[in-house]
């Protein structure tokens, strides 16, 4: 049996199917979004035996590559569950053998999550994976393009107040001037800054409860970083504010109008977002990042 990857969910959600909830993790891994599911609830739902299900999973190879050990808090201690990504989800579900069932009510219930169970749980994080357009592109409402503006004044208005305590001292604000007065160090340095902040949220402090927000350290990390991109952003097009393109990202994608508002658990993915952005600068590509 193959040893599984482990990792630690940015998001979790129990959404609702039929007369089940049915858990689904968002992670960000190798560069991207990623949706799992942990199998041992479904076969619960299903009332199918979990341990001949896992055995099939490493039996399978195509399967296999898509398990992964999530370590989940709960209220006794970390735990360990096995997941499965949710593109391979319909491959296991159509593996289970409803031939063998003499109960009816259960087949029904297996076609059920076969036909829906994918799609529902895909449109419980789109959003988070692929977020709306611009309000320009998308119709939005009055209500949401104003709720936009002001999230975006509030970070504005959080950016100036962060930019002006930083300590000078403090290596990341020494990193960050070294970003803005030369322009082929700065690359190399948000890089280096960046990776530095992920190595620091690995720890126990990310895995605190799900309502609990960042730190006003974390927060100066965040703008420090905003700022480093705004004006990486500004050598290639100097025509906008590009402060405003990357609060209103930030909005959009997390739903957040304030660096304070950023939840633990959203942490990681900020600052991934942020670094795959400098990526694409980095790259010669200009606008805002794909996700």
């Amino acid at each position: 049996m193959p040893e599984e990857t482990r990792l630690v969910p940015i998001e979790e959600r129990r959404v609702p199917f039929y007369e089940d909830d049915v858990i689904a993790y968002l992670v960000f891994h190798e560069h991207e979004y990623r949706i799992y599911v942990p199998l041992r609830p479904l076969c619960r739902n299903l009332g199918i035996q979990w341990s001949a299900q896992r055995k099939r999973l490493y039996r399978d190879p195509i399967l296999a590559k898509g398990v992964v050990m999530m370590d989940t808090p709960s209220a006794g201690g970390e735990q360990q569950t096995l997941a499965l990504r949710l593109e391979l989800l319909p491959g296991w579900l159509f593996g289970i053998e409803t031939s063998r069932m003499d109960n009816e009510a259960r087949k029904e219930k297996v076609d059920r999550y076969r036909e829906e169970c994918f799609r529902v749980l895909w449109q419980e994080f789109q959003s988070r994976i692929a977020p709306p357009p611009p309000a320009a592109e998308q119709g939005m409402t009055l209500t949401q393009i104003y709720d936009l503006g002001m999230a975006i004044a509030q970070m504005a208005k959080q950016q100036m107040d962060l930019e002006g305590r930083v300590d000078d001292t403090h290596a990341l604000a020494t990193d960050a001037q070294g970003l803005a007065t030369h322009a082929h160090a700065r690359l190399d340095k948000a890089a280096e800054v960046i990776r530095a902040l992920q190595r620091r949220t690995a720890t126990l402090e990310d895995k605190l409860h799900p309502h609990a927000y960042i730190t006003d350290e974390q927060a100066a990390h965040i703008a420090q970083l905003v700022k480093a991109l705004a004006e990486l952003l500004g050598e290639q097009d100097r025509s906008k504010n590009h402060y405003q393109g990357i609060f209103g990202e930030l909005y959009r994608r997390f739903g957040v109008s304030s660096y304070k508002l950023i939840r633990i658990e959203q942490y990681d993915a900020v600052l991934a977002f942020l670094e795959q952005w400098r990526g694409s600068v980095a790259g010669g590509a200009s606008g805002y990042a794909d996700s």
